[in-house]
């Protein structure tokens, strides 16, 4: 009777510590789940597809009819599969899913708010009935948790949403909401569209030597970006700047002063436009730890340089990409640089502008320098999800909540954005869109058969729609702005498929006289 108690005792033991380690893991994962939820966006109005009803649904065999539950404010899902030829009685063989909704009046709109549990979706449309047509006023690849869509206004009493590609025949895409919006803010005056554009490439120099209509089509990017960033123009030897332009620090001082020439011949002049360079950048030996080995040494001589650099070129700001420090001795460097470098430029101009490229996986600085920053360029893109995309809204919202979480300023981040490619296995190559040549480039950030490097493979970008979207979902959540990772990766102006004309619109949209 003892062993057997014993064994009772044993048993009960192993189960409270199975039982403990289940509620642990549970808790910690409503926890994790807590801590990530986004942040969402703020609209003026309410939301117009309120008291909305479901008149036709498509439904696969032995599939019940579930679209009602995203017109509902609750936890309920439209439970859609792929129809796979595999029509319920009655219905057409199609090889898509839609719901129809009607509107309880016309209305106008001009944003969508789709909400996804899970990732099942991998491409959709929302269309409009307009003059007796189906009008797509919307496509993309993903919905996830919150897909915010920004497109030209649009009246009506009908809409259709339409799921075409899913990821598996078997899972079903759970949409649990469908909300309409026609969001125009009065102002938005403090929010940045900053670019990242090198000397090389485009050479200012060289444009300016162009058509005088070539050199108004350049300096249309510039009605767009209120902030120019300087990339690569210099670099460190040791405690040696380096001038990385064609003639040294002549050849930097002569581009310099012909961008801003070109940037002078914009189309608005009320436009203001800044001018930032990044001052320190990673590399120089060791790869990406380079930085770490000659700040450790140099930091302070650095700092005297780049601020010596600011004043005489008349400045707006230096940016910094110090990617990344890797031990507590680095970020201890980090912080001491930033601290010595903000204090000085402040005393140059007390509006200087401090910019940082930074992830928002590494965030090792102190709190109080992380609020130093006056402008936080959110890398949002390198992320390649379980899909191969790279520069996904997803993405972008789920690293906003780690710099929030950190400490940052909402109002200070400016959400990235690429104006290149990355292959889904996530290989090591970077084709430009600008290259690109194909249909729906306007709407699709995924492509196949990209050449580059000598290879083909399928690679992700961020479309012009999505680069509104990202626009939208900043101006509408209170982000401090936008910044796109790299001009001379995008298509120019008089081209409507550009990644600018997809961020221009939605500014037009969402800012009232912009």
């Amino acid at each position: 009777m003892n062993r057997e108690f014993c064994k009772m005792g044993r048993r009960f033991v192993i189960f409270s510590i199975i039982l403990a380690l289940v509620v642990g893991i549970t808790l910690s994962a409503c926890k994790d789940k807590e801590e990530i939820k986004l942040i969402q966006p703020n609209f003026s109005w309410e939301n117009l597809a309120a008291g909305a009803s479901i008149v036709y649904e498509s439904l696969k065999e032995e599939q019940k009819a579930s679209a009602a539950n995203m017109l509902l404010e609750n936890d309920a899902v439209w439970e859609v599969r792929d129809p796979d030829r595999n029509p319920a009685q009655g219905q057409p063989d199609v090889c898509n899913s839609v719901a129809e909704i009607k509107l309880p009046a016309p209305v106008t709109f001009n944003t969508a708010v789709i909400e996804e549990v899970g990732n099942e979706v991998q491409y959709f449309r929302l269309q409009a009935y307009v003059d007796g047509k189906w009008q797509t006023v919307y496509q993309s690849e993903k919905i996830q948790e919150l897909r915010l869509c920004s497109f030209d206004s649009v009246t009506t009493d009908k809409v259709r949403l339409s799921i075409d590609k899913f990821r598996s025949k078997e899972e079903a895409a759970k949409i649990k909401s469908l909300k309409l919006y026609n969001e125009v803010l009065s102002k938005a005056e403090d929010f940045n569209v900053t670019v990242y554009q090198r000397l090389d490439g485009d050479v200012p120099s060289e444009v300016l030597k162009r058509s005088e209509e070539d050199i108004k089509t350049f300096a249309r990017y510039y009605d767009v970006y209120n902030t120019v960033l300087i990339f690569d123009a210099i670099k460190w030897d040791g405690h040696k700047m380096v001038f990385n332009v064609k003639d040294g620090e002549e050849g930097f001082a002569r581009e310099l002063a012909a961008l801003r020439e070109i940037v002078a011949q914009r189309s608005n002049l009320n436009h203001e436009v800044k001018f930032i360079c990044t001052g320190l950048a990673d590399g120089t030996g060791g790869g990406h730890h380079g930085v770490n080995y000659y700040m450790a040494e140099h930091w302070e001589t650095v700092v005297e340089k780049l601020l010596a650099f600011y004043e005489k070129y008349d400045l707006d700001g230096l940016d910094i990409d110090w990617e990344y420090p890797q031990t507590e001795e680095d970020w201890k460097c980090f912080d001491n640089f930033i601290r010595r470098l903000d204090d000085g430029m402040k005393d140059i101009k007390p509006d200087a502008i401090l910019s940082g490229a930074l992830s928002a996986w590494a965030l090792g600085m102190s709190e109080d320098v992380l609020k130093r920053f006056d402008q936080i360029q959110y890398m949002a893109y390198d992320g390649n999800d379980q899909d191969g995309y790279q520069s996904s809204l997803d993405q972008a919202q789920r690293g906003l909540v780690d710099f929030v979480k950190n400490g940052a300023d909402l109002k200070k981040i400016n959400i990235g954005i690429a104006s290149y490619g990355r292959p889904v296995n996530g290989a090591p190559c970077w084709p430009s869109w600008r290259s690109l040549e194909g249909r729906h480039l306007y709407w699709n950030s995924l492509h196949h058969n990209v050449l580059c490097a000598d290879q083909l493979f399928d690679a992700a970008y961020c479309a012009p729609a999505l680069a509104g979207d990202k626009t939208a979902y900043a101006l509408m959540t209170g982000a401090g702005g936008v910044m796109v990772f790299r001009l001379a990766s995008d298509k120019t102006m008089d081209d409507p498929n550009a990644v600018a004309c997809g961020i221009e619109n939605a500014l037009k949209r969402h800012i009232e006289g912009f």
